[in-house]
Parts: structure tokens; sequence; C-alpha cells
């Protein structure tokens, strides 16, 4: 019996010693640094281009973009917060988080080098391999205003789309094509914008735009339709539409939104 009784008090021994032995491993230091490395990135040069629709930055809005239309300013933003910035852009070397620059028509047809180096403090933690430099090239090309719609029908923006509502299931056909109202005013015919054969023709005036986005203001008509058209750096185009205002309907206004996603046919 007693033998018995010492097996058994070797094992319980053996087997809190595993206990304890996987409890000293699972420390809430040990676990709270995984945590944090979970969420952690190396220094990156990563950066975003974005055309503007205006030049007054209290106005405008923006576009993120590899090509733009001539005669617009773009801006230029590093995603790493808190490093040390280093632009080149043309003959200028530029070193803010943030620089903002105007591509005239003597660029026309021409895909430009912008380049930017980052430091910054590595995460040696995580990231023992990485050593804090970073830098990336992307290509800005600018669009001559002949590839607008008055001059060229293939304008990236203008055509045949089909799309679905995001969180529906049945795609829709919808058109946009530029025209001219008069000798002086343009706009846009925006067929079945609401996927129930709802039509705007001619109403669409006083737009904003940039290579990739058509920005359509609160129209009288066409059940005051407001919103945009987005043709994605990923090749998907994203329509936004509000319809129905009503100025008592706080604190958006508007009484339906479409979201629709698709592709140009």
């Amino acid at each position: 019996m007693n033998k018995r009784i010492g097996i058994a008090a070797s094992v319980l021994v053996g087997m809190l010693l595993v206990v304890l032995a996987c409890k000293k491993i699972e420390q809430p230091e040990m676990a709270q640094l995984n945590q944090e490395c979970e969420c952690a990135k190396e220094v990156s040069a990563d950066f975003v281009m974005e055309e503007m629709t205006t030049g007054n930055i209290n106005f405008a809005q923006y576009t993120p973009t590899d090509t733009i239309l001539e005669k617009k300013n773009v801006r230029f933003r590093a995603l790493e917060d808190g490093a040390t910035y280093t632009w080149y852009i043309g003959q200028e070397v530029l070193t803010t988080q943030q620089v903002t620059r105007y591509f005239g028509e003597s660029l026309v047809n021409q895909s430009l080098p912008i380049v930017l180096v980052v430091k910054k403090s590595p995460n040696s933690i995580c990231f023992p391999n990485d050593d804090g430099y970073d830098s990336i090239v992307k290509f800005l090309t600018v669009s001559d205003r002949s590839s607008f719609p008055e001059i060229n029908p293939d304008y990236v923006l203008e055509g045949s789309y089909k799309v679905k509502e995001k969180n529906g299931n049945d795609s829709i056909i919808m058109n946009f094509d530029f025209v001219y109202v008069d000798s002086q005013e343009q706009s846009w015919n925006i067929t079945n914008f609401d996927g129930n054969g709802t039509n705007c023709f001619g109403e669409i005036s006083n737009f904003s735009i940039n290579y990739r986005q058509l920005f359509v203001p609160r129209t009288t008509n066409c059940n005051h339709i407001q919103g945009s058209v987005h043709h994605r750096l990923d090749g998907i185009t994203e329509i936004i539409f509000h319809t129905g205002y009503d100025i008592y309907n706080l604190p958006n206004y508007y009484t339906k939104t479409y979201h629709f996603l698709g592709r140009k046919l």
C-alpha cells in the first residue's frame, strides 16, 4: 500500500509541475507583448496620391488616383505617422508628411515618378530586422483634357456599368453620358440611377470632376439626386446617390440612399 501511495504521490507532483510550468509560460506580460505585435507594422513609405477638384483646400474634394486631368492640384500624403519624410517630386525635395503640388499642361501625357523616403525608429521587439528605413516610387500620369468626354467618348467615367446595391442580389445596368445642354452648359445624362428605370437627363450641371470621380451636386429635379460616381483604383466602380431631399429629415436631409458596386462594361 505504501508503495502505491508513493507512486501516486509522485505522479501528482509531476502533474503539478507540468501545470505550474505551463502557467509560467503563459505570463500576462508575454500575452500582452504578443498582442501588441499582432497590431504592429514595419516602417513603411507607402503614400496616397489624391486629385483635388479645386485648388481651394477648404472646398476641394479628393480622389485617390494614379491619373489626373491636366491643370489640377494633387495632394500627396504619407501614411506613416511620426516619421522623417523626404519627397522627390520633379526637381523639388520636400520634408513634410503631406504636400500639394500643381500639374500644368506642360506635363500632359507624362508619367511622373513620385518618390518618398521615410525614416523612423523601428519596433525592434516585433520586427528585429526592420532598420526603420523605407522608400517607394509611384507614377502619376497627367491626362490631356482631350480625354474629357466632349472630345473622347472613351473617357473613363462615361459609359455603361453593371452594378448592384451593396446588400442586394440583382444586378442592373446604369448609363452615364456627357452632353451639352446648349452651346455653353455641360451636363450629364444618367439612365436608371435608382435601379427602377428612373432617368435624369440634362440636370447634372455645375458638377465637380476628377479623372476617376464625378461629384453630382444636389439637383432641383430628378428627385433631388446628389452623390458621386467613383471609378476606383481596384477597378471597381462605386456609385452613391442620395434622393428625396427633405429639410425636415434631419440630420441627413435625404430620405433614400443607393449604394451600388460594379464594373464598367
